[in-house]
C-alpha cells in the first residue's frame, strides 16, 4: 500500500506497525467524540480544499467532527469574534492559520476551556512579544509551519539550487534575476531567504565561469504588499531574466507578467493550480520551480489538540509550546511535478494522503500509550517530493 510504504520511511514506522497489529481500530472508541473547528486563511483553493479532504477522511476513525471558517489578514477583531463564534458553537478544539489577535483569542479559548494550535503560521508575533501569554497557556498546543521557522531558515540555498539546476539543463542559462519578498512585518523569514539565496550566489560567482547577477530589492517595488506586484516592477529590473519570488509568486507577481506582456522565468513559493501547464518544459517554460508545504502537516496540531481533549499528552512532550519547521515539497523539473500531481494537495483525494486514519490514530498518545512528541515532530521532516515517491 502506498501510504504504507511511505510511512516506513519514518521514524515512527516501528511504534505505528506494532501497534496497529494489536487493533487500534477498536481503541477509537477511547478517544472522545469532539468538534474541531479550523479557521483557514482564504475560503477556496488547493490548499483549503485538500486540507478539508484530508480532514474529512480522518473524521470517522479520530470521532472527530470538523467544522471550517475564515479569518481576516489584517483585522484582529474579526478574528477575535470569528474564533468567539467557533467557541459559541460548542467546538473542543480550534486550528488556526493567522497569527493576528492571538493574545485576545487564548485568552478567549482559556476561559472557554478550549484548546488551540496552529497550522502553515510561524507565530512569530506572538512569539517574540507574547510569548507567555500563547506559548506558555496550557491551552495553545503548538503550531505546524508554513515552511520554516526565522530561526530555522535555509530555504535561500534551495532557490539557489534550484537556479543552478536549470542553468545546467537549459540551452540558454539564466545570468540575471531579481527577486521580491512579502513585508518583514508579516513573513520576516523572507528576508532572511533573500540573503541567504543572494550569499549562494555571491559564494558560487567566486568560482564560477559565468556569474550571475542579483538586483538588489527595492523597497518600493519588490516587497509586495499582498497586492498584485506593479508593473513598475519590470523597469527596475530592465535586464533580469527570471524572478525569484519567495513572495506567492502565482497569485502576486504571475498576474502582472501576464498583463504586461513580459517573458521571464518564476521560482516562486506556492502552487494555485494551473501553473503545470506553464511548468517546466511545457507551455510557455514560465514556472520553474514552485514550492509548497504537504497539507499532511496538519497532523502535528491535530494530534496534538486531540491529546489535550483526552486529557493525556506524551510523556517527551515540552512544557512550552512549540513552532515546528516543516519540511516542504520543491518541484523544480517535469519529474517532480508529475509526483507531487499525484499528492493529496493536487488531488484533493484523500487516498493520495501520506497518512491513513488509523496511522493518525496511532500517533496519538491516547490511542498508542508507544507515541512520542518527537516521532510527531520527526514527521514534519518527511514531507518532501522523495517522500512521496
Amino acid at each position: 500500500m502506498k501510504t504504507m510504504k511511505k510511512i516506513t520511511s519514518l521514524v515512527l514506522a516501528g511504534a505505528m506497525t506494532a501497534s496497529l497489529a494489536g487493533g487500534v481500530t477498536a481503541q477509537a472508541a477511547d478517544g472522545k467524540k469532539c468538534t474541531i473547528g479550523v479557521a483557514f486563511y482564504q475560503d477556496s483553493g488547493l490548499a483549503v480544499d485538500a486540507t478539508k479532504a484530508y480532514l474529512e477522511s480522518l473524521s470517522d476513525t479520530l470521532n472527530v467532527s470538523f467544522t471550517y471558517t475564515v479569518l481576516s489578514m489584517t483585522d484582529e477583531a474579526v478574528n477575535l469574534t470569528t474564533v468567539q463564534e467557533l467557541i459559541s458553537s460548542g467546538v473542543d478544539g480550534i486550528i488556526c492559520t493567522m497569527d493576528l489577535g492571538m493574545t485576545s483569542i487564548v485568552s478567549e479559548c482559556e476561559a472557554a476551556g478550549v484548546y488551540i494550535g496552529g497550522y502553515l503560521c510561524d507565530y512569530d508575533t506572538s512569539y517574540t512579544s507574547a510569548y507567555e501569554q500563547v506559548f506558555q497557556s496550557d491551552y495553545f498546543v503548538g503550531t505546524a509551519i508554513d515552511g520554516q521557522a526565522p530561526d530555522d531558515v535555509t530555504g535561500g540555498t534551495t532557490f539557489f539550487e534550484s537556479l543552478i539546476e536549470y542553468n545546467e539543463r537549459a540551452e540558454e542559462p539564466i545570468t540575471h534575476v531579481s527577486m521580491t519578498i512579502f513585508p518583514s512585518w508579516a513573513y520576516p523569514s523572507q528576508q532572511t531567504l533573500a540573503d541567504q539565496f543572494v550569499a549562494a550566489v555571491e559564494e558560487y560567482n567566486e568560482t564560477a565561469e559565468t556569474p550571475i547577477t542579483v538586483d538588489p530589492l527595492d523597497e518600493e517595488t519588490d516587497i509586495l504588499q499582498f497586492t498584485t506586484m506593479d508593473s513598475t516592477y519590470f523597469s527596475k529590473h530592465p535586464d533580469a531574466q527570471a524572478i525569484i519570488s519567495f513572495a506567492a509568486g502565482t497569485s502576486f507577481v504571475y498576474p502582472t507578467m501576464v498583463q504586461s506582456g513580459v517573458d521571464l522565468k518564476l521560482f516562486t513559493t506556492s502552487f494555485e493550480g494551473g501553473e503545470e501547464e506553464n511548468f517546466g518544459s511545457n507551455g510557455t517554460q514560465t514556472f520553474q520551480q514552485n514550492m509548497v508545504t504537504a497539507v499532511e502537516s496538519i497532523t502535528y496540531p491535530l494530534v496534538l489538540l486531540l491529546n489535550a481533549i483526552n486529557g493525556v499528552e506524551f510523556a517527551d512532550q515540552p512544557e512550552d509550546a512549540e513552532r515546528v519547521s516543516c519540511s516542504q515539497f520543491c518541484i523544480n523539473s517535469d519529474e517532480d511535478m508529475e509526483i507531487f500531481q499525484n499528492s493529496i494537495y493536487y488531488t484533493a483525494n484523500a487516498n493520495d494522503a501520506m497518512f491513513t486514519a488509523e496511522e493518525v490514530l496511532n500517533m496519538t498518545a491516547y490511542a498508542n500509550e508507544e507515541a512520542t512528541y518527537a516521532d510527531l515532530k520527526d514527521i514534519l521532516s518527511h514531507m518532501t517530493i522523495e517522500d512521496l515517491q
